[in-house]
Protein backbone atom coordinates (compact mmCIF):
# COMPACT_ATOMS: atom_id res chain seq x y z
CA UNK A 1 0.00 0.00 0.00
CA UNK A 2 2.80 2.61 1.07
CA UNK A 3 4.40 1.71 -2.70
CA UNK A 4 0.98 2.68 -4.11
CA UNK A 5 0.71 5.50 -2.28
CA UNK A 6 3.26 8.07 -4.17
CA UNK A 7 1.97 7.04 -7.44
CA UNK A 8 -1.54 8.30 -6.02
CA UNK A 9 -0.15 11.52 -5.11
CA UNK A 10 1.63 11.81 -8.75
CA UNK A 11 -2.05 11.19 -10.29
CA UNK A 12 -3.36 13.58 -8.13
CA UNK A 13 -1.20 16.18 -8.73
CA UNK A 14 -1.65 15.70 -12.75
CA UNK A 15 -5.22 15.04 -13.15
CA UNK A 16 -6.46 18.25 -11.78
CA UNK A 17 -4.47 20.74 -14.32
CA UNK A 18 -7.40 20.78 -16.43
CA UNK A 19 -9.81 22.03 -13.09
CA UNK A 20 -6.99 24.42 -12.46
CA UNK A 21 -5.94 25.74 -16.17
CA UNK A 22 -9.38 25.40 -17.71
CA UNK A 23 -9.27 24.91 -21.73
CA UNK A 24 -6.32 23.80 -23.86
CA UNK A 25 -6.24 26.30 -26.89
CA UNK A 26 -3.71 25.77 -29.75
CA UNK A 27 -3.05 27.85 -32.55
CA UNK A 28 -1.31 30.20 -34.02
CA UNK A 29 -1.45 33.82 -32.73
CA UNK A 30 -2.22 36.25 -35.18
CA UNK A 31 -3.49 39.81 -33.32
CA UNK A 32 -2.76 40.61 -29.55
CA UNK A 33 -4.41 43.79 -29.33
CA UNK A 34 -4.53 45.90 -25.90
CA UNK A 35 -7.74 47.74 -26.20
CA UNK A 36 -7.12 51.85 -24.46
CA UNK A 37 -9.41 54.57 -24.11
CA UNK A 38 -7.64 56.41 -27.17
CA UNK A 39 -7.26 53.26 -29.30
CA UNK A 40 -9.46 53.11 -32.81
CA UNK A 41 -10.43 49.68 -34.85
CA UNK A 42 -8.23 46.78 -35.31
CA UNK A 43 -8.71 45.20 -38.55
CA UNK A 44 -6.79 41.90 -39.86
CA UNK A 45 -7.80 38.60 -41.10
CA UNK A 46 -7.57 34.85 -39.46
CA UNK A 47 -8.01 31.14 -40.99
CA UNK A 48 -9.89 28.30 -39.48
CA UNK A 49 -7.84 27.33 -36.34
CA UNK A 50 -5.97 30.64 -36.27
CA UNK A 51 -6.59 32.39 -32.67
CA UNK A 52 -6.54 36.08 -31.53
CA UNK A 53 -6.13 37.80 -28.13
CA UNK A 54 -8.18 40.97 -26.56
CA UNK A 55 -6.72 42.84 -23.33
CA UNK A 56 -8.23 46.00 -21.86
CA UNK A 57 -5.62 48.42 -20.54
CA UNK A 58 -5.77 48.42 -16.64
CA UNK A 59 -6.78 52.02 -16.55
CA UNK A 60 -8.86 52.48 -18.54
CA UNK A 61 -11.91 55.26 -17.56
CA UNK A 62 -14.29 54.88 -20.48
CA UNK A 63 -13.85 51.35 -22.17
CA UNK A 64 -17.00 49.34 -21.39
CA UNK A 65 -16.65 46.81 -23.80
CA UNK A 66 -15.69 45.37 -27.12
CA UNK A 67 -17.29 44.75 -30.79
CA UNK A 68 -15.91 41.47 -32.83
CA UNK A 69 -17.42 42.16 -36.65
CA UNK A 70 -16.64 38.82 -38.36
CA UNK A 71 -16.97 39.16 -42.64
CA UNK A 72 -17.31 35.27 -43.78
CA UNK A 73 -15.30 34.64 -46.30
CA UNK A 74 -17.91 32.83 -49.67
CA UNK A 75 -16.27 30.03 -49.81
CA UNK A 76 -17.57 29.22 -46.10
CA UNK A 77 -21.38 30.46 -46.25
CA UNK A 78 -22.34 26.77 -47.46
CA UNK A 79 -21.06 25.39 -44.36
CA UNK A 80 -23.06 27.93 -41.87
CA UNK A 81 -23.45 26.08 -38.59
CA UNK A 82 -20.37 23.96 -39.14
CA UNK A 83 -18.20 25.87 -37.51
CA UNK A 84 -17.83 27.48 -33.65
CA UNK A 85 -16.01 30.73 -32.65
CA UNK A 86 -14.89 30.06 -28.97
CA UNK A 87 -14.06 32.94 -26.77
CA UNK A 88 -12.21 31.94 -23.69
CA UNK A 89 -11.04 34.28 -20.93
CA UNK A 90 -8.14 34.15 -18.26
CA UNK A 91 -5.67 33.08 -20.33
CA UNK A 92 -2.05 31.69 -19.56
CA UNK A 93 0.87 31.80 -20.18
CA UNK A 94 1.59 35.70 -21.20
CA UNK A 95 0.51 35.56 -25.20
CA UNK A 96 3.22 35.67 -27.85
CA UNK A 97 3.40 35.86 -31.64
CA UNK A 98 3.33 32.41 -33.58
CA UNK A 99 1.73 29.10 -32.68
CA UNK A 100 1.71 28.05 -28.81
CA UNK A 101 -0.35 26.37 -26.56
CA UNK A 102 -2.48 28.28 -23.89
CA UNK A 103 -5.04 27.54 -21.19
CA UNK A 104 -8.49 29.19 -20.58
CA UNK A 105 -11.75 29.10 -19.17
CA UNK A 106 -14.59 28.89 -21.58
CA UNK A 107 -16.76 32.07 -21.75
CA UNK A 108 -18.80 31.66 -24.92
CA UNK A 109 -19.29 30.23 -28.20
CA UNK A 110 -21.06 30.99 -31.06
CA UNK A 111 -21.94 28.73 -34.29
CA UNK A 112 -21.18 29.66 -37.32
CA UNK A 113 -24.20 31.88 -38.85
CA UNK A 114 -25.87 32.21 -42.24
CA UNK A 115 -24.38 35.68 -43.28
CA UNK A 116 -22.49 37.64 -44.52
CA UNK A 117 -21.06 38.96 -41.16
CA UNK A 118 -22.21 39.35 -37.81
CA UNK A 119 -21.17 40.80 -34.24
CA UNK A 120 -19.91 39.95 -30.84
CA UNK A 121 -20.79 42.64 -28.57
CA UNK A 122 -18.84 41.59 -24.93
CA UNK A 123 -19.09 43.87 -21.84
CA UNK A 124 -16.84 45.17 -19.64
CA UNK A 125 -17.52 46.12 -16.09
CA UNK A 126 -20.92 47.04 -16.78
CA UNK A 127 -24.06 46.07 -19.22
CA UNK A 128 -23.97 46.95 -22.40
CA UNK A 129 -27.60 48.65 -23.35
CA UNK A 130 -27.86 47.02 -26.82
CA UNK A 131 -30.71 44.64 -28.31
CA UNK A 132 -29.54 41.02 -29.79
CA UNK A 133 -30.54 40.42 -33.49
CA UNK A 134 -29.84 36.87 -35.48
CA UNK A 135 -26.54 38.69 -36.57
CA UNK A 136 -25.21 40.41 -33.66
CA UNK A 137 -25.15 38.41 -30.04
CA UNK A 138 -24.52 40.18 -26.81
CA UNK A 139 -23.21 38.62 -23.64
CA UNK A 140 -24.56 39.22 -20.82
CA UNK A 141 -21.86 38.05 -18.24
CA UNK A 142 -19.81 40.88 -17.50
CA UNK A 143 -16.23 41.03 -17.57
CA UNK A 144 -13.57 42.34 -15.25
CA UNK A 145 -10.06 43.35 -16.21
CA UNK A 146 -8.50 40.11 -14.06
CA UNK A 147 -10.75 38.23 -17.03
CA UNK A 148 -8.46 39.29 -20.09
CA UNK A 149 -7.06 38.40 -21.50
CA UNK A 150 -9.62 36.78 -23.97
CA UNK A 151 -8.62 34.50 -26.84
CA UNK A 152 -10.50 33.87 -29.66
CA UNK A 153 -10.69 30.67 -32.14
CA UNK A 154 -12.44 29.13 -34.66
CA UNK A 155 -13.00 25.93 -34.91
CA UNK A 156 -14.58 22.91 -37.27
CA UNK A 157 -17.49 21.30 -34.64
CA UNK A 158 -17.56 18.42 -37.75
CA UNK A 159 -15.38 16.50 -39.73
CA UNK A 160 -15.51 15.64 -43.95
CA UNK A 161 -14.50 19.35 -45.08
CA UNK A 162 -12.28 19.89 -48.18
CA UNK A 163 -8.46 21.01 -47.53
CA UNK A 164 -9.37 24.00 -49.39
CA UNK A 165 -11.50 25.54 -46.86
CA UNK A 166 -9.00 25.63 -44.64
CA UNK A 167 -7.08 28.18 -46.73
CA UNK A 168 -10.31 30.88 -46.52
CA UNK A 169 -10.05 33.97 -44.17
CA UNK A 170 -11.76 35.95 -42.30
CA UNK A 171 -12.07 39.34 -41.72
CA UNK A 172 -12.16 40.67 -38.06
CA UNK A 173 -12.39 44.16 -36.71
CA UNK A 174 -11.79 44.88 -33.10
CA UNK A 175 -13.43 47.92 -32.02
CA UNK A 176 -13.63 49.67 -28.55
CA UNK A 177 -17.53 50.29 -27.09
CA UNK A 178 -17.14 53.54 -25.19
CA UNK A 179 -19.17 55.17 -22.11
CA UNK A 180 -21.48 57.83 -23.30
CA UNK A 181 -19.30 60.26 -21.25
CA UNK A 182 -16.64 61.83 -20.40
CA UNK A 183 -13.67 63.76 -18.00
CA UNK A 184 -13.92 67.42 -17.43
CA UNK A 185 -10.34 68.10 -16.12
CA UNK A 186 -10.51 71.49 -14.21
CA UNK A 187 -6.95 72.81 -13.86
CA UNK A 188 -7.80 75.91 -11.56
CA UNK A 189 -5.38 78.96 -11.02
CA UNK A 190 -5.50 81.20 -8.01
CA UNK A 191 -3.72 84.47 -7.34
CA UNK A 192 -1.53 83.76 -4.02
CA UNK A 193 -2.71 86.74 -1.95
CA UNK A 194 -6.40 85.11 -2.50
CA UNK A 195 -8.03 83.02 0.12
CA UNK A 196 -8.32 79.82 -1.89
CA UNK A 197 -10.54 78.43 0.28
CA UNK A 198 -13.31 80.97 -0.63
CA UNK A 199 -13.41 79.68 -3.94
CA UNK A 200 -17.31 78.82 -5.13
CA UNK A 201 -16.75 76.15 -8.29
CA UNK A 202 -20.00 74.86 -9.99
CA UNK A 203 -20.25 72.74 -12.71
CA UNK A 204 -24.32 72.58 -14.84
CA UNK A 205 -25.05 74.54 -10.98
CA UNK A 206 -23.89 71.83 -8.94
CA UNK A 207 -20.79 72.50 -6.37
CA UNK A 208 -17.51 70.99 -7.00
CA UNK A 209 -14.48 70.23 -5.05
CA UNK A 210 -11.27 71.10 -5.74
CA UNK A 211 -8.01 69.69 -4.49
CA UNK A 212 -4.79 70.96 -5.10
CA UNK A 213 -5.72 73.24 -7.74
CA UNK A 214 -7.56 70.30 -9.72
CA UNK A 215 -11.09 69.08 -10.01
CA UNK A 216 -11.61 65.97 -11.92
CA UNK A 217 -15.99 65.36 -13.23
CA UNK A 218 -17.45 62.66 -15.07
CA UNK A 219 -19.84 64.32 -17.28
CA UNK A 220 -22.16 63.42 -20.26
CA UNK A 221 -21.40 64.22 -23.36
CA UNK A 222 -22.41 67.50 -24.70
CA UNK A 223 -22.40 71.00 -23.35
CA UNK A 224 -21.95 72.10 -20.04
CA UNK A 225 -21.56 75.52 -18.01
CA UNK A 226 -19.01 76.32 -15.95
CA UNK A 227 -18.85 79.10 -13.30
CA UNK A 228 -16.15 80.09 -10.50
CA UNK A 229 -16.21 82.73 -7.89
CA UNK A 230 -13.57 83.97 -5.19
CA UNK A 231 -13.77 87.32 -3.35
CA UNK A 232 -11.65 89.80 -4.64
CA UNK A 233 -11.10 87.64 -7.75
CA UNK A 234 -13.05 87.88 -11.20
CA UNK A 235 -16.32 85.89 -11.37
CA UNK A 236 -15.54 83.41 -14.43
CA UNK A 237 -18.49 81.86 -16.63
CA UNK A 238 -17.81 79.48 -19.35
CA UNK A 239 -18.96 76.62 -21.34
CA UNK A 240 -17.57 73.35 -22.84
CA UNK A 241 -17.60 70.56 -24.29
CA UNK A 242 -17.31 67.09 -23.77
CA UNK A 243 -17.27 63.98 -26.07
CA UNK A 244 -17.86 60.72 -25.31
CA UNK A 245 -15.18 58.64 -24.36
CA UNK A 246 -12.51 61.58 -23.58
CA UNK A 247 -10.77 63.83 -21.02
CA UNK A 248 -11.35 67.07 -21.79
CA UNK A 249 -8.74 69.79 -20.13
CA UNK A 250 -9.32 72.91 -19.38
CA UNK A 251 -7.12 76.02 -17.60
CA UNK A 252 -9.22 77.74 -15.25
CA UNK A 253 -7.43 81.10 -14.47
CA UNK A 254 -8.78 83.35 -11.87
CA UNK A 255 -7.76 86.96 -11.78
CA UNK A 256 -7.53 89.47 -9.49
CA UNK A 257 -10.26 92.37 -9.16
CA UNK A 258 -8.10 95.28 -10.04
CA UNK A 259 -9.14 99.25 -8.27
CA UNK A 260 -8.27 102.14 -9.69
CA UNK A 261 -7.83 105.56 -8.49
CA UNK A 262 -8.57 107.98 -11.45
CA UNK A 263 -6.29 111.24 -10.36
CA UNK A 264 -7.22 114.67 -12.27
CA UNK A 265 -5.07 117.13 -11.06
CA UNK A 266 -3.69 120.06 -12.82
CA UNK A 267 -0.67 120.01 -14.88
CA UNK A 268 3.21 119.87 -12.52
CA UNK A 269 0.96 118.40 -9.94
CA UNK A 270 3.21 116.05 -7.87
CA UNK A 271 0.67 113.27 -6.62
CA UNK A 272 1.92 110.86 -3.37
CA UNK A 273 -0.03 107.63 -2.41
CA UNK A 274 0.56 106.29 0.74
CA UNK A 275 3.92 108.32 1.40
CA UNK A 276 5.52 107.41 -2.38
CA UNK A 277 5.43 109.16 -5.20
CA UNK A 278 3.55 107.69 -8.27
CA UNK A 279 3.12 107.96 -11.92
CA UNK A 280 -0.79 107.98 -12.78
CA UNK A 281 -0.82 106.89 -16.99
CA UNK A 282 -1.80 108.73 -19.46
CA UNK A 283 -5.57 108.43 -18.76
CA UNK A 284 -4.98 108.91 -15.41
CA UNK A 285 -5.82 105.66 -14.20
CA UNK A 286 -3.60 104.56 -11.07
CA UNK A 287 -3.87 100.58 -9.96
CA UNK A 288 -4.42 99.86 -5.94
CA UNK A 289 -5.54 97.53 -3.74
CA UNK A 290 -8.67 97.22 -1.86
CA UNK A 291 -8.59 99.39 1.08
CA UNK A 292 -7.79 102.31 3.20
CA UNK A 293 -5.17 105.30 1.11
CA UNK A 294 -3.60 108.61 1.80
CA UNK A 295 -3.25 110.70 -1.44
CA UNK A 296 -1.35 113.92 -1.37
CA UNK A 297 -0.59 116.58 -3.92
CA UNK A 298 1.76 118.67 -4.21
CA UNK A 299 2.36 121.87 -6.55
CA UNK A 300 5.27 123.98 -5.55
CA UNK A 301 5.37 124.37 -1.52
CA UNK A 302 1.02 123.73 -1.71
CA UNK A 303 0.11 120.55 -0.20
CA UNK A 304 -3.09 118.83 0.81
CA UNK A 305 -3.44 115.32 1.43
CA UNK A 306 -6.79 113.31 2.13
CA UNK A 307 -7.98 109.94 3.45
CA UNK A 308 -10.08 107.94 1.29
CA UNK A 309 -11.15 104.26 0.76
CA UNK A 310 -11.35 101.87 -2.33
CA UNK A 311 -13.48 98.76 -2.91
CA UNK A 312 -12.18 95.23 -4.89
CA UNK A 313 -12.76 96.14 -8.37
CA UNK A 314 -13.66 99.62 -7.91
CA UNK A 315 -12.64 102.95 -9.54
CA UNK A 316 -12.84 105.80 -7.48
CA UNK A 317 -11.55 109.54 -8.82
CA UNK A 318 -9.97 112.26 -7.38
CA UNK A 319 -10.21 115.67 -8.60
CA UNK A 320 -8.04 118.66 -7.32
CA UNK A 321 -9.21 122.05 -8.33
CA UNK A 322 -7.58 125.42 -7.50
CA UNK A 323 -9.88 127.97 -8.87
CA UNK A 324 -10.12 131.75 -8.13
CA UNK A 325 -13.54 133.28 -7.19
CA UNK A 326 -14.52 137.09 -7.73
CA UNK A 327 -17.22 138.59 -6.04
CA UNK A 328 -18.68 141.76 -7.08
CA UNK A 329 -20.15 144.32 -4.37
Amino acid sequence: MRKLLPLFIIFLALFPMFSVFGDNIRGDVVKHIILTDASSKETFTMSIEDVFAVSFERNSEFIRGVEIEILIPTSLRDYSGSFAFNIFKKISPEITSGIGTYYGKKYNTFILPDAAKFYIQIPYKESIAGEASPYTKVIEEILQYNDSPLMVTVLPIMKGFPSSIYGSNFTIKISSILKESGNLILNVSIPEDLDSRQLSLNVDGGSVLVKDGKAVIALSAGNHNISADIPGGIAVNRTVTIQAGKSTEIELDIEKLESHAIIDVPVNTVVYMDGARVEPGSDGRLALEPGQHIVLFKIGDYKISKKFDISPGKDCKISLFLDIFIEEN
